[in-house]
């Protein structure tokens, strides 16, 4: 436990405090997921994937298929595959000819798991020419090589419930009550990941996942419960407790509530983790951090700034440097094309789509 005074005061925790043998890392490792596992409720395990195809459209580029995938405890998760220069070739006029076209064809694709910012749209702001400005990275790696999944998160696009507004969780919350927002998105993200490896079209070994703000952080949350993601990107989600000035942000509020259990902790001036330690659960996965330091959503950049020093230290320690990178600039609550023109080589270098 860590009391919210000493984090103000002292910063973030040091990952490697005390640590000497990767026997002392992998004890520690297995302290902080429990502590996370324990704060965000259970994490059930994978069950037999099931996919229906509902729609699906030739671009000249790429197919787009909607689909819905089966998730746990009975619930359908909307989703987009994005289908690299599948527009060409014969007509599409049966699921069965879109089936075929996601079946192996001499040479499997990497794959990306798409997770949309916080937008009412969900998965179209990143998959569709319609998405905002610098949030249409789904639709830019599939132009890129990369098969694309990008699913609707509760509470956005095609989850939100009738009577209900986006990304209010009261009604999650009252079907389970003991559980969180984000032990349900990494469920379902889990479940995304074995939907993917369900495609022969799909090389298994190169799954990467992509992430701006509620879709950042989600994307290294699953990396630290999930060894089957090979590489991560997150723009803007990175943030910590230390000196965040919503204190309870992560915990109970009036709309979208991640954690509730966390508030408890914050009610007592004490939190049972900090967000580096939470990052620090995916190394040595090769991670890619994206922040700016005029970002009005997560304002508290400096201590920010030094638990992203703090995982650096972790992958050079572990003889993973060039794994990681971060970047801090000027910029706000965004995923400029220069950053995401990194983010992108950053994933060709781990995952490979044919574009050294």
């Amino acid at each position: 436990m860590y009391s919210l005074m000493e984090l103000s005061l002292k910063g973030v925790p040091s990952l490697l405090e005390n640590i000497e043998t990767i026997k002392d890392w992998k004890s520690k490792r297995e302290s902080i997921l429990n502590a996370w596992i324990d704060c965000i409720g259970k994490i059930p395990p994978l069950i037999k994937t099931r996919m229906d195809i509902i729609s699906w459209e030739d671009h000249d580029d790429h197919l787009l298929v909607k689909i819905r995938y089966l998730s746990v405890f009975g619930d359908w998760v909307p989703a987009s595959l994005l289908i690299p220069n599948a527009g060409k070739g014969n007509k599409l006029i049966a699921q069965e000819d879109v089936r075929k076209r996601l079946s192996h064809n001499g040479s499997s694709l990497p794959a990306i798991l798409a997770l949309h910012p916080t937008s009412e749209s969900g998965k179209d702001d990143i998959c569709l020419d319609t998405g905002r400005e610098n949030r249409q990275y789904g639709l830019e790696l599939v132009k890129r090589g990369y098969l694309v999944l990008a699913p609707d998160t509760i509470t956005a696009g095609e989850r939100v419930l009738p009577h209900d507004q986006p990304f209010h969780t009261a009604s999650f919350y009252r079907q389970h009550p003991d559980w969180s927002a984000v032990g349900k998105m990494i469920s379902d993200h889990r479940q995304g990941i074995s939907l993917l490896e369900s495609l022969s079209i799909v090389d298994a070994e190169k799954i990467g996942v992509i992430g701006h703000s509620l879709g950042g952080y989600n994307g290294y949350f699953l990396a630290g419960v999930d060894k089957r993601v090979k590489a991560v990107v997150c723009s803007c989600g990175f943030t910590t407790l230390s000196q965040d000035p919503e204190i309870h942000r992560w915990g109970r509020r009036d709309w979208f509530t991640h954690i509730p259990k966390l508030s408890d902790y914050i009610n007592e001036a004490r939190v049972p983790f900090e967000f580096n330690e939470i990052a620090a659960l995916a190394a040595p996965v090769p991670l890619f951090m994206w922040m700016g330091q005029n970002d009005k959503i997560f304002p508290h950049w400096k201590p920010a700034a030094d638990g992203l020093a703090d995982l650096h230290s972790l992958y050079a320690w572990m003889g993973e440097e060039e794994k990681y990178t971060s970047l801090i600039g000027s910029a706000g609550h965004d995923f400029p094309l220069e950053i995401r023109g990194i983010a992108y080589s950053f994933l060709d270098r781990w995952l490979y789509a044919g574009k050294p």
